[in-house]
């Protein structure tokens, strides 16, 4: 004799579901849980649960382990006939929750890039979401969105980052991977992107530019714009003409040294700014038009 005060299978449905809708995703996955508890077999269940688990997930506390669990659950007791759009929805879910967490984590390294554990945390985070987006990939092989997000989680972490450590005098810095590890996600990158050709023939990789920290301290403070084309040019001269001499590595060293110094200098006086462009900037742009392509 059954106990009818005991809710049923549609009735734990329809409160998880709604549950869901108000965003309240912890009282979602225990509904859920309790619906798998009397059958299995229900996918609608495992999504949810998954879909619950994976959203309440923090950058302390990523929950991809129990989103791919339950997903592979729902894919496998999915009758054939609906085994694809399952599939179709739950790559679908891991990239929206993977792009979700990207930005929280990319702009949480980008807050606290100078602290010494950050740039480790934030691998670790990419790590993650990179065997989600594998695992997603192993249950539709051709799925573009997933191709594309390893392609570009990847190459952020191949370029690395730079900043200036206001820690340390405002120095610039830089943060990179190791050989053996930016080895395995350039062969990662490079997969996934021969994979994008091959569905789509006009695909063309990114191109990789590893971050360098900024030395154009002296052009910089002179011109007052990062982003002004003589510090761009500067640049480039010290990138593919400078650093190409025997003697242009020491040269951008006792820059590094001493640039700073000379920078915070310059930039308290408009006079100094002028007297550093015509006697330092202008002549060295002179010299750089010359040799840089």
């Amino acid at each position: 004799m059954s106990d009818s005060s005991q809710p049923t299978v549609a009735n734990l449905l329809g409160l998880a579901r709604t549950a869901e809708i108000g965003n309240n995703l912890a009282e979602a996955e225990i509904y859920y849980t309790r619906v798998l508890e009397i059958d299995p077999t229900i996918s609608e269940a495992w999504i949810g649960k998954g879909k619950a688990a994976g959203w309440q997930s923090s950058m302390s506390n990523m929950r991809f382990g129990e989103l791919l669990t339950a997903f592979g659950h729902a894919i496998g007791t999915t009758p054939i006939a609906d085994k694809q759009q399952v599939m179709t929805s739950c790559v679908f879910e891991v990239n929206k929750l993977v792009s979700t967490l990207y930005g929280m984590a990319r702009k949480h390294m980008l807050e606290y890039v100078a602290l010494q554990n950050t740039w480790a945390n934030y691998l670790g985070q990419i790590q993650q979401m990179l065997s989600a987006l594998e695992t997603a990939q192993g249950w539709l092989p051709n799925d573009k969105n997933t191709l594309e997000n390893i392609v570009h989680l990847c190459k952020d972490n191949i370029e690395g980052v730079t900043f200036r450590d206001q820690f340390d005098n405002n120095t610039p810095k830089g943060w990179h991977l190791s050989d053996q590890y930016e080895a395995l996600l350039t062969q990662k990158l490079s997969a996934a992107s021969e994979k994008l050709k091959t569905l789509d023939p006009s695909y063309a990789a990114p191109q990789i530019e590893k971050k360098k920290p900024d030395s154009c301290f002296v052009v910089t403070a002179t011109m007052g714009d990062p982003g002004h084309p003589t510090v761009l040019l500067m640049r480039r001269f010290r990138d593919q003409w400078l650093l190409s001499k025997p003697w242009g590595e020491l040269v951008v060293d006792r820059y590094y040294r001493y640039g700073p110094a000379a920078a915070r200098f310059i930039s308290r006086s408009q006079i100094r700014r002028v007297i550093s462009y015509n006697l330092v900037v202008a002549p060295a742009a002179w010299l750089a038009k010359r040799v840089v392509k």
